[in-house]
Order: structure tokens, then sequence, then C-alpha cells
């Protein structure tokens, strides 16, 4: 069975003081930014097609030419396995398409197996608004068959740290390691660790008063 992931760019900019190419050398993305290798090596080295979409992830709405050639792309081989890689802009525009999935075309919900964003950090709950279960909730329940089952793996992160940058690379100053998200991801970039649960019956710590 053939396997497809749609990869979606950040942002563009005729700016070329923001956002660095892979050597952290600053430039316009009138495209989207984006370092595209290390994208589509991702999608590579999980086994699928790499599908750059048209679009800039300027527009994070089913308006935009980004939502619209996703959509297109997604159903051109309707047996096809598919992936999302959505990076900065692009991670954004994939909370509208897949609730528009959820709400309008649940069946395509369950073609897909990874939803990877990177560089999109969110007030809605971050990886929250990614997983499975949000879009199976919003899901008509008259829609679902027996063997009903929305399923993906989840990769989110936001941005690395200095510590993680890429060997050579120095960035200008006031320049974030925004842009390296997919170069880090790329070379094994961790999960972040999550925070260790309370013991039963303990209380939140509270400094003491003065």
């Amino acid at each position: 069975m053939a396997k497809r992931m749609l990869i979606l760019r950040g942002n563009a900019t005729t700016d070329t003081t923001i956002y660095p190419d892979e050597t952290g050398k600053t430039r316009a993305w009138p495209e989207g930014a984006l370092h595209d290798k290390a994208a589509r090596a991702f999608a590579k080295q999980l086994g699928y097609d790499d599908v750059m979409v048209d679009g800039s992830g300027s527009n994070q709405t089913l308006e935009g030419q980004q939502a619209k050639d996703a959509l297109k792309r997604f159903h051109e081989d309707e047996t096809a396995e598919m992936g999302f890689y959505g990076f900065s802009g692009g991670g954004y525009t994939l909370w509208p398409i897949l609730k528009f999935m959820a709400t309008s075309e649940p069946q395509s919900l369950l073609r897909i197996r990874h939803v990877i964003v990177i560089g999109a950090p969110n007030s809605h709950g971050d990886e929250a608004i990614y997983k499975p279960a949000y879009y199976d909730a919003l899901v008509d329940k008259s829609k679902k068959s027996k063997d009903w089952k929305v399923d993906w793996v989840l990769i989110f992160r936001k941005n690395p740290k200095l510590s993680q940058m890429p060997k050579g690379v120095t960035l200008p100053k006031d320049v974030d390691t925004h842009m390296f998200g997919p170069d880090v991801l790329l070379a094994g970039w961790p999960e972040d660790p999550k925070p260790a649960p309370k013991p039963a019956g303990t209380k939140g710590h509270h400094s003491p008063k003065k």
C-alpha cells in the first residue's frame, strides 16, 4: 500500500533578516519557510513518499492555498495511508484541516498514520489538539462503524534548544532556533519529559510566606 506524507511549510516572508537557512544565514522565504531537505528526509525515514504542499502557512484557515492543496492531495489516492508534517504556520493549518475532516468527511481520519507538528506552540493545550481523541470526539456517532478507530502517531515539538542545534551552525544575533526544528527532529529530537505525577493526597507547593 502506498504511503504519502503531506508536508506543509511555515509562513512566507520577503524579509531577509528573520528566518535562517540550513547554514544559519537568513534569507527571504516567499514560498514559505522550511528546511525542505530535513522534512523530506524524515518523511522518507518513516517510509512515506514526501509530498510538498503548495502554499505557505501564512493563511492558517481552510480558505488558504495551503489547506486547499493539502485536501486536494490527500484525496488524490484514496487507498494510500497518509501522514501530515506541519512546520510552524503549516502546523497551525493542520488544526482546521483535521477539524474539517472530523465534521465533514470523517472517513478521511481513518487513513492518517502520522501527524507531525513542529514549531507551532498554541494556547489550546499544545499537543492535545492534535491527538486522535480530540477529533474522534468531533465525529457524529451515527457515522461511526462498529470497527471505527481513529488512531495515529503524534510527534509534537516546539522549538529546539541552542544545545540541540546542528554542529557548526552559528545564528545571527536576535535570530532564534525555530527554523531548525526539522533538522533536530531528523537527528533524533527526544520528546520533552512529562512532569512526574504528584503522590495521592499531596497538595501543590506554595512558597512560604514572609
